[in-house]
């Protein structure tokens, strides 16, 4: 039979646990109140008891009573042991903490779907992002998720709460830089003063090995001289688990020459020390040597250009190199094509570019009312087609081929036809191709460079 007695201003209540067990635990200032304590955990013990309840009915009992705020701490300490950086365990609880607070929620029965749902809006009538509250959102869905598998609570009840969507306001894009502006962005910093712990040649070799491997900040500061493997067929570099975005080991592979220069830099800076001791905002790091080459941070579309736009610039490269969506996907180490699609940035000039290159569709006969205009009547071919195309005539007529000519194609000139042997005009024209013909898998001819002219 459970009992009461007051000590002081505060009454305690006594009851035999589920074991057999007399504990006495703290009720409040109201006796009516402590008492009705009292009876709810003598019902509890007898359930037990009974079999009614198990073990995990017990536990969860017992984390009910506990604060939010308790819970989130352990929650921290639970990443930490799973081997996230401080910073990510963190920066999580943190997210969490301030939608609970904002949600005005103590207990874990006051966290539900509206009030979290509610709170999400109140973060962002407050000048948060889009995306920003969408990373609210995934910290308090992974921190009620760890509830329930560490049997915290019976059911995550905020599988319900919806995210935004991020497409309608963005406002930190990202683009990418041309060859020629990555390339003397390079060698100002490479020549630069030193920023903090990162000197010139410091942050000239960082940024190489950002948009060779497409590595994240983070995993950049985790780098060791001992993650490097040069003895190797291929150089790599080797990430730990506890420092990447999905939680898996990535080795990645390492060009020659960035091998070789890292290498180099890390006998100049001794197997103890960091590889590259990253500012905590590199940002501004890179904003300076932005300014110091002539390069603006932020472009006159309000696209930026910050440090994980060298990521971007890894995906951009390799696409732009003609590496397929596939292999570029696992150099990104994205879990889907759609991902990796929105880490490629071309720049409008290499759009424009690529429609030039798109053969006309008039015939020679008839040329457009703009090449009427223009003068440009007769000219058939785009002009970066032309190096493909045989010197010679007016340029008026296709080089035709003719079924059966083992001696070549035939084409017209202003002096009539004139047949050519194959091969005699070399890389300049079509006909050292050999003949048109149909291998069977939709490929018109073997000539790379026609079927591939460079941009």
């Amino acid at each position: 039979m459970a009992s009461v007695r007051k000590r002081g201003n505060v009454w305690y209540y006594r009851f035999v646990d589920a074991d057999g067990v007399q504990r006495e635990h703290k009720g409040c200032a109201d006796r009516r109140v402590t008492e009705q304590m009292a009876r709810s955990a003598e019902s509890d013990a007898s359930k037990l008891r009974s079999g009614m309840w198990d073990s995990r009915e017990k536990a969860i009992q017992e984390h009910a009573k506990r604060s939010l705020e308790s819970h989130l701490e352990d929650w921290y300490e639970s990443l930490l042991s799973k081997g996230a950086t401080p910073k990510h365990a963190k920066l999580s609880r943190d997210r969490a903490k301030r939608l609970v607070m904002v949600a005005n929620a103590d207990r874990f029965s006051d966290l539900i779907p509206s009030r979290v749902q509610s709170a999400l809006g109140v973060l962002r009538s407050g000048g948060l992002s889009l995306q920003t509250c969408n990373h609210h959102r995934t910290a308090i869905r992974a921190f009620s998720n760890w509830a329930l598998k560490d049997g915290r609570i019976r059911e995550d009840r905020l599988l319900g709460v919806t995210g935004f969507n991020v497409k309608e306001d963005r406002r930190h894009d990202r683009r990418t830089l041309s060859l020629d502006e990555l390339r003397r962005l390079i060698s100002v910093a490479e020549s630069g003063p030193s920023y903090r712990k990162m000197t010139g040649p410091a942050r000239a070799l960082c940024y190489r090995l950002a948009v060779a491997t497409g590595l994240r900040y983070a995993e950049i500061v985790s780098i060791r001289p001992t993650s490097f493997d040069f003895a190797a067929d291929h150089p790599t570099v080797t990430v730990q688990a506890g420092y990447t975005k999905n939680g898996d080991t990535a080795i990645l592979p390492l060009p020659v020459d960035v091998a070789s220069d890292v290498k180099a830099w890390i006998e100049s800076i001794g197997k103890d020390q960091p590889v590259f001791p990253l500012p905590d905002k590199a940002a501004a790091m890179l904003r300076q040597d932005l300014e110091a080459a002539g390069i603006e941070y932020r472009d006159a579309s309000g696209r930026v250009f910050d440090f994980h736009a060298l990521r971007c610039q890894c995906a951009t490269l390799a696409d732009q190199a003609g590496v397929t969506p596939r292999v570029v996907q696992r150099i990104m180490r994205h879990s889907t094509l759609e991902l990796t699609g929105r880490y490629t940035r071309p720049r409008a000039v290499d759009i424009e570019n690529a429609a030039s290159m798109i053969p006309s569709l008039l015939s020679p006969e008839e040329p457009s009312q703009t090449a009427r205009a223009t003068g440009t009547e007769g000219r058939t071919y785009l002009e970066p087609l032309a190096l493909y195309l045989p010197y010679g005539g007016d340029g008026t007529r296709r080089i035709e081929s003719r079924a059966g000519d083992s001696g070549g194609a035939g084409m017209e000139t202003p002096n009539g036809p004139k047949s050519f042997d194959r091969g005699t005009l070399g890389v300049s024209g079509r006909l050292g191709t050999g003949p048109v013909d149909d291998s069977g898998d939709g490929t018109r001819t073997h000539d790379l460079r026609i079927m591939r002219p460079p941009l």
